[in-house]
C-alpha cells in the first residue's frame, strides 16, 4: 500500500505534546482555554454527581444522601466546590461527604482537562435538592419508596457570567440495612 513510504501514526500523549514515530522530538501544541466550555463542566459534574458511578459503601452517594435526608428532615445538599465545604452538617454524613471532598479536589483538574483555566471560575457551586414531601413506590419493586431531585450545578465566571446545568430524576436508597457512617 504505501510502498517505499515510511509508515507512521501521530498521538497526543497526557503530557499535551504530540507524538509522531518514528520522530523522536514531539511537537507541541497549545490549546487557548475557553470560557465557553465551563457549560460542559457544570453537566459533567451533575451527570457525575448523581450517576450509579458514585457508590461509596454499600450504596450509591445518591442513595446515602436520602436515607440521611429523610432522618434529619434536611433536604438540600449545598456543595462549594472551590472551598471544598458542604452543608449541612446533617447530610456530610462519611460516604457524602468523602464523595464531595473527592469531586472538589478533582474540580480544577476537570476544568482545565474540559479545556477552560481554574482561573476563569469565580465560584462553583453543586446544589442537590430532594423533595421528601413527594416520594412513590419504585415501579420495579413496590416496596421500595423513591422521592424525586434536582441537582444544579453553577459556576460564575470572572466576566461576571453564569453556566449552569438542572438535573432532575428519582432516586430511592438501595434496600437494607442502616445508613453507613
Amino acid at each position: 500500500m504505501n510502498a517505499g513510504r515510511p509508515s507512521f501514526s501521530v498521538g497526543v500523549l497526557a503530557s499535551g505534546r504530540v507524538s509522531s514515530s518514528p520522530t523522536s522530538t514531539p511537537l507541541r501544541f497549545t490549546q487557548m482555554a475557553s470560557h465557553k466550555v465551563l457549560r460542559s463542566v457544570t453537566r459533567s459534574l451533575a451527570d457525575s454527581f448523581t450517576s450509579l458511578m458514585n457508590y461509596r459503601g454499600d450504596d450509591y452517594v445518591m442513595g446515602h444522601l436520602l436515607t440521611a435526608a429523610r432522618a434529619s428532615g434536611a433536604s438540600s445538599l449545598h456543595v462549594d466546590l472551590l472551598r471544598g465545604e458542604g452543608t449541612p452538617a446533617e447530610l456530610m454524613i462519611g460516604p457524602v461527604a468523602g464523595s464531595v471532598m473527592d469531586y472538589c479536589a478533582s474540580f480544577p483538574s476537570l476544568v482545565q482537562r474540559s479545556g477552560s483555566d481554574i482561573a476563569f471560575v469565580q465560584a462553583a457551586e453543586l446544589n442537590l435538592d430532594y423533595d421528601l414531601a413527594v416520594s412513590r413506590p419504585y415501579r420495579l419493586f413496590p416496596s421500595v419508596i423513591e422521592s424525586p431531585y434536582v441537582c444544579l450545578v453553577t459556576i460564575q465566571d470572572d466576566r461576571g457570567r453564569y453556566y449552569e446545568s438542572r438535573l432532575t430524576g428519582w432516586w430511592f436508597p438501595e434496600p437494607r440495612r442502616p445508613p453507613v457512617r
